[in-house]
């Protein structure tokens, strides 16, 4: 019996990482006016800009000024970007990936 639960409350817990839903719009947002988008100065050690991007809270996308965060060891940022399906478009957010 506790292996069945524990198998559910896995499958459970894999499945919220996988089923991220996607907001379709058929406009792409603006950054508000003032947003801050580029590096105000040079990066404090250790540290990379991560430039004004698109968040989903709930079930909308809210505009989030750049900010300095941790680099990652070996690891490349990806921005994020706007991209085009047949419904609209859907934010893609940014991310570290695994590099040189």
């Amino acid at each position: 019996m506790k292996v069945i639960k524990l198998f559910f409350i896995s499958v459970l817990a894999i499945s919220g990482f996988i089923c991220q839903a996607q907001i379709v719009v058929r406009v792409k947002p603006a950054p508000p006016r003032g947003a801050i988008i580029i590096a105000p100065g040079i990066a404090p050690n250790g540290k990379i800009w991560v430039g004004g991007h698109m968040v989903v809270k709930g079930n909308k996308y809210y505009w989030q000024d750049g900010h300095y965060t941790n680099n990652k060891p070996r690891h490349r940022y990806a921005e994020g970007h706007w991209k085009k399906n047949r419904s609209g478009w859907v934010w893609v957010p940014c991310h570290c990936r695994r590099g040189r």
